[in-house]
Order: C-alpha cells, then sequence, then structure tokens
C-alpha cells in the first residue's frame, strides 16, 4: 500500500514532467551555448583553472535543483518507455491533458480499458516511478 502523502507527490511529478522536462532543457542548451567565464584578474593558488570549455560548462551544471529534476524526469521516462502503448495512452490522457488536474478515469473515452483496469495502471506507474525515485520502498 502506497501512502496517501507518497501518492500525491509522485502524481505530482508525473503531472509536471512535461513542464520540467523543457526547462531541463532549457537549463542544459543554456550551459552548452554559454561562453566561457572570464578568469579571475587576481589568481590565487587554490583556484584551478578549468582545462578546457567542456569541463568548465561541467562545472557550471552542479545544480542540486537540476540533479533531482533530472532524476524525476528520468524516473517518469523510463517507466512511460516500459507501458504497453494503450497503457501509455492511458498515462498521457489521464496526467497530461490538463496541467492543473488528472482527468478523471470515467472520462477517458479513446482507450479500451474499464475503469478498474486504468487504476491498476495508473497504481503501476505510481508505484514504479515511487520505487525509482526512493519515495516508496
Amino acid at each position: 500500500m502506497v501512502e496517501k502523502e507518497s501518492w500525491k507527490i509522485i502524481e505530482l511529478i508525473i503531472r509536471r514532467y512535461p513542464d520540467k522536462k523543457r526547462e531541463y532543457e532549457q537549463y542544459i542548451s543554456e550551459i552548452m551555448t554559454s561562453q566561457p567565464a572570464s578568469i579571475m584578474a587576481n589568481s590565487s593558488e587554490e583556484y584551478s583553472k578549468p582545462q578546457s570549455i567542456t569541463e568548465a560548462k561541467a562545472l557550471k551544471m552542479t545544480s542540486v535543483y537540476m540533479d533531482r529534476l533530472k532524476k524525476q524526469i528520468e524516473a517518469v521516462e523510463f517507466v512511460y518507455n516500459n507501458l504497453k502503448p494503450e497503457e501509455q495512452k492511458v498515462m498521457r490522457i489521464r496526467f497530461w491533458s490538463e496541467r492543473r488536474r488528472n482527468i478523471p478515469y470515467l472520462q477517458i473515452k479513446s482507450v479500451s480499458y474499464s475503469e478498474r483496469q486504468m487504476k491498476r495502471i495508473v497504481y503501476k506507474i505510481i508505484v514504479q516511478v515511487g520505487k525509482y525515485l526512493g519515495e516508496i520502498s
């Protein structure tokens, strides 16, 4: 059984996936297209200059927020890609049709599943994403 709070957190992560993926890709493209930072005029012994532009960009990518975002995106994509096409459709309609809410099962007409089957699919999705993220043991 999944705790109610964990369920809500995982649902929110799944629902926010499209926006967060765009945000993460934009962050990566900004880093990769940015110019190397100007070197400090007062070069001290402790400061070690990055050896290459790629290394400098890699050093910029040490954001805890972005690391967490990357892990969440990977979790949702991993689970989504391991679903059957019809189950993917349930996930897309339920979580990504509307940004503010989940679509009720009875309003999902374009799949050939019953309400009970859709609930089982969503439960499986929630549990898999939760385990990947460490929210569920």
